[in-house]
């Protein structure tokens, strides 16, 4: 049996274990010690050209390192009689000392390596070498995972098929695809694989993804503290982000701002994955994992976890959206200089475009500010659809549509601004002529034209010769019905919040599109609310707990305005149902318009679901389409459970048009409910 030097002995590439049993490696190195290598299994190496590749014997190699550092001591401590324990401790006190097994194995080669030690030559090539190493490696102590997924790579790279591998060692072939599997993941989820943390599925999941999103996935799941995801989790990820094409721009939007801010997303999605691809895919990963990586623009909470996950220091400042910098360097497409929208007269009208707001998230044009761009602007090859102010509703060339009124062209936004222009110049004639003097009544800038009326008792009876006739006392000047109106307007918007306001059905005015920053007319005094700038039927009501179960719901009541137009879209508005029963989202969809198709039938002077869909600022417009409209427009966003919720209120607003009193969800979660009616708005009321 020929023999060479133990350095000249090297571990094979293709070898299965990368960690080893201290204890069993000390129990081997004793016997060694004791009898030397036995003949009838010798180390097995194949040449390499600088020396030898060891075949099978790795542990048996060590183990001879081993025991001539155990004959040195043993020397030194003749009086110690060598036993397990000895070897035991020698072995880990060497491991702690130098860190590792390894680098334990380098400093005795340097003591030891010109030992001989004797060893049969393997006859065979690269891949026969790979095949008996495995062979030999599944023997009495099971190899690791990472170390035969290893050595399994390397026997494909070197010819063998699964089924070969699979063979030779005695397991499954699919037992070799999932190992083959661990070398095509990066190596930290390998290892948490490995420990046992997941499931040998998730790394065929993952690997089956393309770079580089297989690498982003992998930085998502690290991400997480072990046994936070889920096998089921991860995969559906993985299944999704596999197939996901990243952020395109949409073909349709419900408004202009709406595709501006897909153009910003579009563009600073670009920019992230051509510069850090990897964990560009990783923040999609954790977009996918939190149901928000499609159309982040149609909703709040995407848009902001969006710019949050990808907008770094200059999108995303003090956990707010930096809409300047988004505006200024990512809608680049859009500039007030070819936006059509600054091709309108510069006179700002009291209900105007944007409700006269400038900044980045306004018109800057309409309230007279500098500005190269703003999130309502229009590209040159955009599709023209301006929303406009809903007190536009009745102007030529507006139309409504998903709960909007817009404007299809530029000469009908013309058209309609001029009318609206029109219409405040003649409110301010108006408001002119009651502020003047009739001809009849001094003008205050000389001395009257008719004698003054008596004032006093004396006076009366001396122009009229003898007894004085009696004065009628002069009735008091009734308030005029837009007086009256915006009295109404203003003790509702005063005392609202006072009352149950945060019940999904109350409307208030914070949150509606009606609220102005300032009067609808040149009045400061009129109600800041766009129903005050002149004459129109109004209406206020209370939902109160009916008389049977007024103690039972404390002081429950519900401020409704009939006027009110929400300027939230619906899914922030309508709550998740925390029990959602599971059924399918078209039979629900089917059964929520029947129901409201049934609620407008039997009630002719409202409509279901006014608080959600608004109602038109004009008289004799008809709105029983604009649920449905609304609905098909806005029910996508909405989660299964929040369209249950939606089926529940559905029920009450069939109740409410049939009968006078109707089941409420108490604070609109639907577990809990109250039998409530309507009664009118009283303005003495807890004034």
């Amino acid at each position: 049996m020929p023999t060479t030097a133990l350095k000249q002995l090297k571990a094979h590439p293709a070898q299965m274990r990368t960690t080893y049993d201290l204890d069993g490696l000390a129990a081997l190195t004793l016997q060694v010690y004791e009898r030397g290598l036995d003949q009838w299994q010798p180390i097995v190496a194949s040449p390499n050209g600088e020396g030898y590749h060891i075949v099978s014997g790795h542990r048996r190699h060590m183990a001879q390192l081993f025991s001539f550092a155990l004959r040195d001591w043993a020397k030194e401590h003749a009086d110690t009689e060598i036993s397990i324990e000895v070897v035991r401790t020698m072995i880990h006190t060497l491991v702690e000392s130098l860190g590792t097994l390894e680098q334990v194995i380098a400093s005795l080669l340097t003591k030891y390596g010109d030992e001989a030690v004797e060893f049969v030559t393997f006859e065979g090539g690269q891949k026969a070498q790979i095949l008996a190493l495995q062979a030999a490696n599944y023997g009495s102590e099971q190899p690791d995972m990472l170390g035969v997924a290893h050595s399994f790579r390397q026997a494909v790279a070197a010819g063998a098929t699964p089924e070969e591998i699979a063979r030779n060692v005695g397991q499954h072939v699919q037992f070799v695809r999932n190992h083959l599997v661990l070398t095509e993941i990066p190596p930290e989820l390998a290892q948490r694989i490995a420990a046992g943390d997941l499931p040998m599925s998730v790394a065929t999941a993952v690997a089956d993804v393309p770079e580089p999103k297989r690498t982003g996935l992998s930085i998502f799941i690290l991400a997480n503290e072990a046994g936070k995801l889920t096998a089921k989790t991860i995969k559906d990820c993985a299944l999704t982000l596999k197939k996901w094409p990243g952020l395109q721009l949409p073909l349709m939007v419900k408004h202009q701002s709406q595709r501006n801010i897909a153009r910003a997303l579009v563009a600073l999605w670009g920019q992230v994955v051509d510069a850090y691809p990897e964990d560009a895919y990783a923040a999609a990963a954790m977009l996918i994992y939190r149901h928000v990586h499609d159309e982040p623009w149609s909703n709040q909470e995407k848009l902001t976890l969006w710019f949050q996950a990808l907008g770094g220091d200059t999108y995303f400042v003090d956990g707010r959206i930096n809409w300047t910098a988004v505006v200024e360097y990512l809608i680049t497409d859009v500039a007030c200089d070819t936006c059509p929208i600054g091709q309108l007269p510069r006179q700002s009208l009291r209900s105007d475009l944007s409700q006269g707001q400038g900044g980045p998230l306004g018109m800057p044009c309409r309230v007279g500010q500098e500005a190269s761009r703003c999130i309502h602007g229009l590209a040159p090859n955009d599709s023209f659809d301006v929303r406009v102010p809903w007190d536009w509703g009745q102007h030529p060339g507006v139309v409504s549509e998903g709960g909007d009124y817009r404007a299809k062209s530029y000469d009908d936004l013309l058209a309609a601004w001029q009318a609206q222009a029109a219409q405040e110049l003649a409110e301010d004639e108006a408001a002119s002529e009651v502020d003047e003097p009739k001809a009849d009544e001094p003008s205050g800038d000389g001395p009257p034209t008719e004698a003054p009326t008596p004032t006093t008792k004396g006076q009366a009876q001396a122009e009229t010769g003898g007894t004085a006739a009696p004065v009628a006392a002069s009735a008091p000047e009734k308030p005029s019905s837009v007086v009256k109106q915006r009295a109404q307007i203003a003790n509702f918007m005063k005392r609202h919040e006072q009352l149950s306001a945060h019940h999904p059905f109350a409307t208030s005015c914070s949150r509606c599109r009606h609220w102005l920053d300032s009067s609808p007319t040149k009045d400061e005094s009129v109600p800041h609310c766009a129903w005050a700038g002149r004459l129109r039927n109004v209406s206020f009501q209370v939902l109160t707990a009916a008389a049977q179960q007024a103690g039972a719901t404390g002081s429950l009541l519900v401020p409704v305005c009939r006027q009110f137009a929400p300027s939230q879209p619906w899914h922030d508005l309508i709550p998740a149902h925390p029990e959602p029963p599971g059924v399918p989202r078209d039979w629900l969809k089917e059964q929520i318009l029947c129901l409201v198709k049934e609620a407008n039938r039997h009630s002719s002077d409202r409509n279901a679901f006014e608080f959600l869909t608004g109602r038109p600022m004009g008289a004799n417009e008809n709105y029983g389409s604009w649920f449905k409209e609304q609905f098909e427009a806005q029910g996508g966003d909405l989660s299964d459970a929040q369209l249950f919720t939606l089926f529940v209120w559905a029920h009450g607003e069939w109740q409410r048009a049939r009968r006078r009193q109707f089941s409420l969800p108490v604070n609109g979660h639907g577990l809990q409910f109250v039998t409530v009616e309507e009664r009118p708005w009283r303005m003495e009321e807890n004034e």
